[in-house]
């Protein structure tokens, strides 16, 4: 038991370090300058105060994203006001650790090794949705409610965990969206528990599991009504309940590239995917059908409340990956009793100690080799692409005073760093759909409202074709409707919202694509390029109102070229299988004459993607090239 009690110890110990890492959240930002919005003003923001594109009519969507998640936004700020990243980083993993702990106790019956194993692929599950958002409340905060279900379940003539629900439901409706989850498992505890309840009236022995008792029904169905009702008690009441929903119809097309939304089989092509976390995943989602399919063929009978909650949460899970921690909270410890082998004792003839040696050796590798791999930097926040870091510090020392134009996964990051002294057009709260395809139009280039991405594409590409070269070939789908050169549309978007400066970044964050508005400032006039690291480059409106900063910063624009080469270099090394970074890298090489390495890039792209634009604009380009060379030297 000693040893055990060791075993144990060491183990969560490596589970806490696994969870640690930097802070780099594309969305932590935005939530850490709202709390401290919120403690400041001491109220929470009816207008959003940190982006001027989002002015006016205040919508559900906007009410959602500004006040759903105070409570959490709050600790964030307080924690990281005390103790700054560090805080955000040990918080983070006390709460994923608390959460395996939790799982691990809930089904420890099961045997020592097994619920080891278990937890050591929940961890590994886990490990895809470290993210600091308060998203984590919500994983915890199910597996929380399913416990005290089954406290009660297990004995119901105390309705002590009954007590604890609604208080929970109120914590957890202030704090995230997911709390939508929650009530899914209320109501469908109280709707199979009501189906056993009236089953067995009808016909008793009905095979669908023990019935309450009337008195032990009825404080179930109060439980649930009272934890349904405390969770409207938040300053969104029901919208977490029909933004859910539109998230999976309406407004799925925001999220479309995005991993956690995608569905576990679709996360297993995505280059970016978890591997790990996901045959995890698959894993535990074959032990628990295996073990609930045994369970009932031996009893001879089905518990239709484990049993709808084991399908609707693997159901959710098997929908999005962002359901998978839902998934380990909630139907793992629902087969705690449930046993692979009818008679286990043969297992205690075999070494434990060889068993003990391997897995924990295995364990403590990765916890130390994952764990701690950026231990310098353990407790601080991530150098990366969302964080600009460089390009705030230009903006803060300067004091541009203007509409800034700026991607959705860097407005996070510049709302917290900027605000108040600059207001974003947009950030990952999609507070404003409207913005959102407003924002697309002008990365994308659009000429017309009626052209395609593709169109828009091959339209700025042919314009960098220069006169006597050639023509470059490329047909598309769709016509591009009617273009009033006088208003092209992308510029009419920039006219409409006064912006002045653009600060955005070459190309995609996930496919390294190269955005037409980027091709198309190579050679506007309108447009002075004024600052770029590798990550964020800085336009400004070339008006006499910033003739001091141009005259300062102005850079030549074919700078834009080592842009691209900076930000798609390292996809290509990591020899992604996306198209995209080879024939981004292979046009801003062959723009720069370095014919020779863009042909491998381009050949690189068409072997993944034969219909890969800018791959086919690239080969048409070079063959003119090539021919014009060849006349050259035959006149």
């Amino acid at each position: 038991m000693k040893k055990e009690k060791i075993i144990v110890g060491l183990f969560f110990i490596a589970v806490f370090v696994t969870f640690l890492s930097p802070v780099g959240d594309v969305d932590f930002p935005f939530h850490l300058k709202t709390g401290e919005f919120i403690c400041i003003n001491k109220d929470i923001p009816k207008e959003d105060p940190f982006s001027f594109s989002s002015q006016g009519l205040l919508t559900d969507r906007k009410a959602f994203a500004l006040s759903q998640y105070w409570l959490a936004q709050v600790i964030f700020y307080k924690v990281y006001t005390i103790a700054g990243p560090a805080g955000i980083i040990i918080l983070r993993a006390a709460i994923f650790t608390s959460l395996v702990v939790l799982l691990w106790l809930a089904i420890r019956k099961r045997g020592f090794y097994f619920s080891l194993i278990i937890a050591v692929l929940a961890t590994f599950v886990l490990q895809s949705a470290v993210l600091d958002r308060p998203q984590y409340f919500s994983f915890f905060f199910t597996l929380i409610l399913v416990v005290l279900f089954e406290k009660f379940r297990e004995n119901p003539h105390s309705a002590v965990p009954l007590f604890f629900i609604p208080l929970l439901m109120l914590l957890w409706s202030n704090m995230h969206g997911g709390f939508v989850f929650g009530i899914a498992i209320i109501f469908l505890y109280t709707m199979s528990e009501a189906f056993k309840f009236f089953a067995n009236k009808m016909k008793p022995g009905m095979p669908v599991g023990q019935p309450f008792s009337e008195k032990s029904f009825l404080k179930l169905l109060l439980a649930g009504f009272f934890a349904i009702l405390f969770s409207y008690i938040n300053p969104n009441t029901n919208e977490a309940l029909i933004l859910t929903f539109e998230s999976h119809t309406s407004s799925k097309w925001l999220t479309s590239m995005v991993r956690e939304y995608m569905s576990p089989l679709e996360d297993l092509g995505f280059p970016y995917g978890a591997k790990l976390s996901n045959a995890s995943f698959w894993i535990l989602l074959g032990i628990t059908c295996i073990l609930f399919s045994l369970h009932t063929l031996r009893r001879k009978f089905i518990d239709i409340t484990t049993f709808t909650l084991i399908l609707f949460s693997s159901v959710a899970a098997l929908t999005s990956v962002r359901y998978v921690p839902f998934f380990i909270a909630t139907a793992i410890p629902l087969t705690r009793n449930y046993r692979l082998f009818k008679d286990i004792s043969f297992l205690k003839h075999q070494n434990k100690s060889l068993v003990i040696s391997i897995l924990f050796s295995l364990y403590f590798i990765f916890a130390i080799v994952y764990g701690l791999q950026d231990y310098n930097h353990m407790f601080q926040l991530k150098v990366q692409s969302f964080y600009p870091e460089k390009a705030v510090s230009f903006l803060l020392d300067n004091q541009i005073n203007a509409n800034m134009f700026n991607s959705n996964n860097r407005g996070s990051y510049l709302i917290w760093r900027l605000y108040p002294h600059y207001k974003v057009f947009q950030d990952t709260r999609y507070i404003r759909l409207e913005t959102t395809i407003e924002s697309e139009a002008i990365k994308d280039a659009m000429q017309s409202p009626a052209q395609t991405r593709a169109q828009t594409l091959l339209s700025a590409l042919s314009a960098l074709v220069p006169p006597g070269l050639g023509e470059v070939k490329i047909s598309v789908e769709g016509h591009p409707g009617d273009i009033d050169n006088a208003k092209v549309f992308w510029k009419e978007l920039l006219k409409k919202y006064n912006i002045d400066l653009i600060v955005h970044e070459a190309t995609s964050d996930i496919t390294n694509a190269i955005f037409p508005l980027t091709i198309r400032l190579l050679k506007d006039e309108e447009w002075v390029l004024i600052y770029l690291d590798g990550n964020v480059q800085i336009f400004i409106r070339n008006i006499e109102k910033y003739s001091g900063i141009i005259e300062k910063f102005k850079k030549p624009k074919e700078l834009i070229y080592d842009e691209i080469i900076l930000e798609t270099v390292r996809s290509v090394r990591r020899k992604t299988t996306y198209s995209t970074p080879y024939s981004s890298l292979g046009f801003a090489l062959m723009m720069k004459d370095k014919d020779e390495d863009a042909r491998k890039m381009i050949d690189a792209a068409l072997d993944l993607e034969k219909k890969d634009l800018v791959a086919l604009f690239c080969d048409a380009y070079l063959t003119l090239k090539k021919n014009k060379k060849d006349n050259n030297r035959k006149s």
